[in-house]
């Protein structure tokens, strides 16, 4: 993989990689930041107009190279992408360090197959330092400068100043929602985002009434704009199956005490502990509440966890709830074997193949082989954005809920709902209500989202 930018100075915490389309092994999304988020059941079959060089896909280098030149990053054999991430830059960087495993994990294993419409992809990445001003050099350098073709950002750094510019120039972009920006512009796709604010959706609420929740305690972070907004999405949520909102209440992690969100919902006669902070924050609570006896039938948290949580606390969480926008790995579905599989030939580095930013990264990368896939063997940006934008069920081969790209404004409506096991060493998928296994709803009136 072609590495450029401030991570190639001495000290740098990653070495350039081989270039993607060689095939070989390489060496917060949201609660902690919550967009992390996707939307998932079988391989994506779309019918779609292809452009250009007509209808159909062909792998013949002779047919490729018959195709218009001067379409950016594209000549007969290889197509280049760029990569934008923090691959320094602090705890960001370190929330994304799957990111870039991931995906050079999903493009080897479609170079390996023979790449798409007899192109191999050749991935060029920045590092955007975790900074704005800094992604949007980034951003301008593989566009200008490297001419890439399209962009997958994994980054909480788009901005209105850089996505305008983006569309400006035709270039698609996939990656994971960070805010509402992801569903404002033509040309940027998505997995799905928790930052529309198209109005609520009764699943948490199904889950809850589900779970034998009655009354709910919400819990926010004010010092995270978006948790404010999940909170938004869930009391409507609960309220349409009939469960009442007793009140919300703030909490910081390190400067808020536990104990007393434990007696707020002893007070408020609360069976039920719903939060929208970050993911260490929630456990503190849920504990907390446990050691004064305060009788919980659901304590569900907005931000998932993974195994290095459950080795280190998961006593602590022995029987709450969370929510993920994708397959769990302990679902042992197909999509999840090949994603494995995927990681373990092509970036057995990755320290944790497991956490959501290393899925949802993938399925970023597997968004732009969709769209390369459906701008025809002559490929434009233009092709890719209008024929991928007609998608309505993507769901990257199952490890996403299916999700409409032709409305990036809809609110997310499916998700998982995973739950520890009463000892706390594992937690396992709790059956949906739909053909792919997730918790799916409605939206909720607008009548009803205030009651």
């Amino acid at each position: 993989m072609t590495r450029h930018g401030p991570a190639t100075k001495a000290g740098s915490s990653a070495a350039p990689r081989a270039t993607a389309h060689s095939g070989a092994p390489r060496a917060a999304a949201h609660g902690r930041l919550r967009a992390r988020t996707a939307a998932s059941a079988a391989l994506l079959v779309v019918a779609s107009t292809l452009v250009a060089c007509g209808s159909g896909s062909s792998t013949s280098a002779g047919r490729n190279a018959s195709c218009p030149s001067g379409v950016p990053g594209v000549t007969s054999n290889s197509i280049k992408i760029g990569l934008v991430l923090p691959d320094t830059g602090g705890p960001v960087a370190e929330a994304f360090r799957p990111a870039r495993g991931a995906v050079d994990a999903r493009i080897a294993k479609q170079n390996a197959a023979g790449g798409v419409n007899g192109r191999q992809i050749d991935v060029t990445w920045q590092d955007d330092e975790g900074d704005a001003g800094v992604f949007t050099h980034a951003v301008q350098t593989l566009v200008q400068t490297d001419q890439v073709f399209g962009l997958i950002a994994q980054t909480v750094n788009l901005t209105d100043q850089s996505a305008s510019w983006l569309q400006q120039a035709g270039v698609p972009v996939t990656g994971l929602p960070t805010s509402p920006i992801w569903s404002n512009y033509s040309n940027v796709f998505h997995l799905g985002s928790l930052f529309n604010k198209g109005g609520a959706v009764d699943t948490y609420g199904r889950y809850v009434k589900a779970q034998g929740g009655t009354r709910a305690l919400i819990v926010i972070d004010p010092s995270a704009p978006t948790s404010a907004n999940l909170a938004d999405q869930m009391a409507p949520s609960l309220r349409s199956q009939g469960i009442t909102v007793v009140g919300q209440t703030s909490y910081s992690e390190n400067s808020s005490n536990p104990a007393k969100v434990a007696t707020q919902l002893r007070q408020e006669g609360a069976d039920t502990l719903v939060g929208a902070v970050q993911a260490d924050a929630f456990i503190d609570i849920y504990a907390a509440a446990r050691a004064a006896n305060v009788n919980l039938k659901v304590a569900l948290s907005s931000s998932d966890y993974g195994p290095a949580q459950i080795k280190q606390r998961g006593k602590e969480m022995a029987g709450m709830s969370m929510t993920m926008a994708f397959q769990s790995y302990t679902s042992n579905s197909p999509a999840i074997k090949a994603y494995q599989d995927a990681m373990t030939t092509y970036s057995p580095e990755t320290e944790s193949p497991f956490d959501d930013l290393a899925i949802v990264s993938y399925a970023a990368a597997d968004e732009m082989i969709k769209g390369l896939e459906l701008a025809g063997a002559c490929p434009t940006r233009q092709s890719f954005i209008t024929n991928l934008r007609k998608v309505t069920s993507y769901d990257a081969g199952g490890l996403l809920a299916p999700t409409n790209l032709s409305k990036p404004h809809d609110p997310v409506s499916c998700f998982n709902f995973l739950k520890v096991s009463a000892s706390g060493d594992s937690f396992a998928t709790v059956p949906g209500n739909s053909p792919s296994g997730f918790w799916c709803g409605e939206p909720v009136p607008a009548s009803a989202a205030g009651s």
